[in-house]
């Protein structure tokens, strides 16, 4: 399983997309020196969500969702769920080094302090971690590159773009009902958002939180940040678990 590891890191390290991608973003944030540090980094982050889910699954849809690939690592004695989790591991990895970087001198050109940064670059991980999560899921319910790429691309679609849409949507048409319960099932539902109010608390960032990032506002004041690493942890937990559960059960 090491081996898998070490081989699909190094598929990602060897290819120069992914280090683009990762210097892209230092070179993005440029776009916001001068501005205060909470601002810079929402604004970083917003960026993040835009073009870091579509680069992530276009470069990890067809390594982690090649068939016949598979198929010839069909015959190796490890259970097939752990050696694919472990591949998955290892493009979550080769991901986290250029990305690291380029945050690194992101926040650098941004002249962050040492508690902003960590931050941003917190932020960072999660994302990205998040995001190799949906690609190993995706991949292993299809098992074809094309077709596990617009999966992870319909789930993008749904969590950043239409999430907040469709929240004030339903704010607004059932304004008149208690639905304070319901919101907060939608939040732990999606930990991006989690993650930008916890951004938006952490750093005191004049930045407008929307309909659904008052209401978790009001829950981060009262019970700290563990709704953040709660709904991180459990989106792992069901992501890289069904697609290890999916993967073992399919024919390859």
């Amino acid at each position: 399983m090491r081996a898998f590891l070490v081989l699909y890191l190094k598929e990602i390290l060897r290819n120069p997309w992914a280090w683009f991608l990762g210097l892209g973003l230092a070179l993005l944030a440029l776009a916001f020196r001068g501005r205060p540090e909470g601002v810079a980094v929402l604004s970083v982050y917003g960026l993040l969500l835009l073009f870091v889910p579509p680069a992530v699954l276009a470069l990890a849809a067809p390594l982690l969702a090649g068939r016949e690939e598979w198929a010839f690592w069909a015959a190796m004695p490890r259970p097939a769920g752990r050696l694919y989790l472990a591949a998955a591991f290892g493009v979550g990895l080769g991901f986290l080094f250029p990305f690291l970087l380029g945050g690194g001198i992101a926040a650098s050109l941004l002249g962050l302090s040492p508690l902003t940064a960590t931050w941003m670059i917190l932020a960072l991980v999660l994302v990205v971690a998040f995001w190799v999560g949906v690609a190993a899921l995706s991949g292993a319910l299809v098992l074809e590159p094309g077709r596990a790429l617009g999966l992870g691309l319909l789930f993008w679609g749904l969590l950043v773009l239409a999430y907040d849409p469709a929240v004030v949507a339903l704010s607004v048409i059932f304004r008149d009902y208690p639905l304070e319960g319901f919101m907060l099932s939608v939040i732990f539902a999606n930990p991006l958002e989690i993650l930008r109010v916890s951004l938006l608390k952490a750093l005191n960032a004049p930045v407008l939180v929307g309909p659904v990032g008052y209401l978790l506002d009001r829950l981060l004041g009262q019970v700290g940040y563990w709704p953040l690493f709660a709904s991180f942890g459990g989106a792992f937990l069901l992501l890289f678990g069904l697609a290890g559960f999916f993967f073992a059960r399919r024919d390859r």
